[in-house]
């Protein structure tokens, strides 16, 4: 399977901090349910060590638009400084 860029913009809850992303995904990954969508990127951040610790996350809400390719998510990143309220966007790149 073909993978191509993907985007995202973590934005913390608490203190507005924002970090943007790129990540490589499968090309169909707005295919999958938005659970599926927010788990590739939450991996990505795991496996880039981005995250100074190990990371779990409590998901709160997930929407996917299909057609728009893209997913809003909230939820807390659990880190060992303590747990991150998020909001989280991912889309595909333009073009993809």
């Amino acid at each position: 399977m073909t993978n191509t860029i993907h985007n995202a913009a973590l934005i913390d809850a608490e203190t507005g901090g924002s970090e943007n992303y790129q990540f490589m995904a499968e090309a169909d990954l707005f295919a999958h349910p938005a659970v599926s969508i927010v788990e590739r990127f939450i991996h990505h951040l795991e496996s880039s060590g981005r995250l100074n610790s190990p990371a779990s996350y409590q998901l709160d809400s997930a929407v996917k638009k299909k057609n728009d390719q893209f997913v809003l998510a909230t939820g807390s990143l659990m880190l060992a400084k303590g747990e991150i309220p998020f909001l989280l966007m991912i889309s595909a790149s333009r073009g993809a």
